[in-house]
């Protein structure tokens, strides 16, 4: 017998007869709701707003982010060079180079007619002339060094460059005096 029930026979002959249920009632009661929640969680926001907005959007359309990724199907192989950038209003603004320029205005019903097709609302076009993108700047080509300095060479160079306290320097200096010698 442990020492609690012996405790308890005595507080029970003192108290009387027990009102409520017993210890191992009580654990057990415990043990059923431990873990569970008293309230029950919000709903997902995601499935709530979805059912308030799908009303209100029904009627939007083919979106600017994915007309451009599906450009080139939805166009065509006549329009690839253009450049969808922005739909405001049923009006979409395209980028185009310069020297087709012309020809996509002219073509402008039929791609309203092929983008209505895939599912945009787009009532116009505007035709934004661009001149062609060019090519990212290129760093200076370096030329090999022609023929290598002689020893008296540089043993002269890095005497006149020993003053200089700091390695980075005196090597960048290096390069620079091998680069002139060689002329």
């Amino acid at each position: 017998m442990s020492l609690r029930d012996r405790f308890r026979a005595a507080e029970d002959a003192f108290l009387g007869p027990k009102a409520g249920p017993s210890e191992g009632e009580a654990a057990q009661a415990l043990a059923a709701k431990r873990g569970r929640q008293s309230v029950a969680p919000p709903p997902n926001a995601n499935k709530s707003l979805a059912s308030v907005l799908r009303p209100l959007l029904k009627d939007t359309g083919l979106g600017l982010a994915e007309m451009k990724r599906r450009w080139r199907d939805i166009a065509g192989e006549s329009f690839a060079r253009a450049t969808p950038v922005k739909l405001a209003a049923g009006t979409l603004t395209i980028h185009v180079p310069s020297a087709l320029a012309p020809f996509l205005q002219q073509q402008a019903p039929l791609l309203v007619e092929r983008l209505r097709v895939a599912g945009a609302k787009v009532k116009a076009i505007r035709v934004d002339h661009r001149a062609p993108a060019r090519p990212p700047a290129q760093a200076p080509n370096i030329r090999p060094l022609q023929r290598p300095l002689s020893q008296a060479e540089e043993a002269a160079l890095a005497k006149t460059l020993s003053p200089a306290s700091d390695d980075g320097l005196r090597s960048a200096l290096m390069r620079l005096g091998r680069a002139v010698k060689q002329g």
